[in-house]
């Protein structure tokens, strides 16, 4: 298979469908959709596992950065964002994944891929625990400090394995913060642009100047994947962010989690 054919740039648009759509959806960046297909694709590619994995990660957060920008408008029109908490915790994200992605640097596939499963598979079994949060909030004012701390330590986890920290988020601001799903699902859509643009800066970095990249590579990050992938998945965002505003915060939840799972043990080789 080549890296720019007809055939290649059909199934990278298809990808950005289901990226965009889940996206949207759930505030999520796409990442759990977006990593294992690049990982499949680079597979047949034959690119190396380690610098695959790695480039896997880079490309997917600066997609997720274009399909959470387009996410979030329609998010922002049903009023399913808190700007307040979005900016504190956007600000941290930034700090904790560019130190995330200096991490990832330094790892292996082997390490990077269980890692990958392990995280999501957590949050799926806690959404699976709460999948009957309620759609009334609790006070929308809380610890400036304690947002700030939790924003960093999402942001060093999304960057550490490319999903942009929206599967973090939502259980966060649902769970802990006490959101209705829907609005927490809005408000992670619009945390997860500067986490996403600042982790996959270092991606670029430290991928920089480095045998083995594939054509139209900046660093750890393929731009041939990210044009296609955001072709799409930008278009189809705000449908699934429409979606979701319609949809019981309790399926939303369930069909979260589900995603999560599978996604998980494709990660473990099942």
């Amino acid at each position: 298979m080549e890296l720019v054919s007809w055939s290649m740039v059909a199934i990278l648009m298809a990808v950005g469908i289901g990226v965009g759509f889940i996206s949207g959806l759930m505030g999520i960046a796409g990442g759990v959709i977006l990593v294992p297909a690049l990982l499949k694709i680079e597979n047949v590619l034959g690119v190396a596992p380690d610098m695959a994995v790695k480039v896997a990660f880079g490309t997917s957060l600066l997609t997720g950065f274009f399909t959470s920008l387009s996410g979030t408008w329609q998010h922002h029109r049903e009023k399913n964002v808190c700007w307040r908490d979005a900016l504190s915790l956007s600000f941290a994200g930034t700090v904790g994944a560019l130190c995330g992605s200096t991490l990832s640097a330094y790892l292996t596939a082997a390490v990077l891929k269980p890692l990958f499963g392990v995280a999501v598979l957590a949050v799926a079994v806690i959404l699976v625990f709460r999948s009957d949060s309620r759609e009334t909030a609790r006070s929308e004012r809380h610890p400036v400090g304690g947002i700030l701390l939790a924003g960093t330590m999402i942001g060093i986890l999304s960057a550490l394995v490319g999903i942009g920290g929206g599967v973090m988020l939502v259980p966060f601001l649902t769970l802990v913060l006490g959101y209705p799903p829907r609005r927490a699902v809005g408000t992670s859509g619009a945390v997860i642009p500067l986490i996403a643009l600042f982790g996959a800066a270092g991606y670029v970095v430290h991928g920089w100047g480095l045998e083995g990249l594939m054509p139209y590579s900046v660093g750890y990050v393929n731009l041939f994947f990210v044009l296609c992938v955001s072709a799409t998945s930008m278009l189809v965002a705000p449908l699934g962010a429409k979606i979701g505003t319609r949809v019981h915060g309790k399926w939303l939840n369930r069909l979260f989690a589900m995603l999560l799972i599978f996604v998980a043990l494709k990660m473990f080789g099942f």
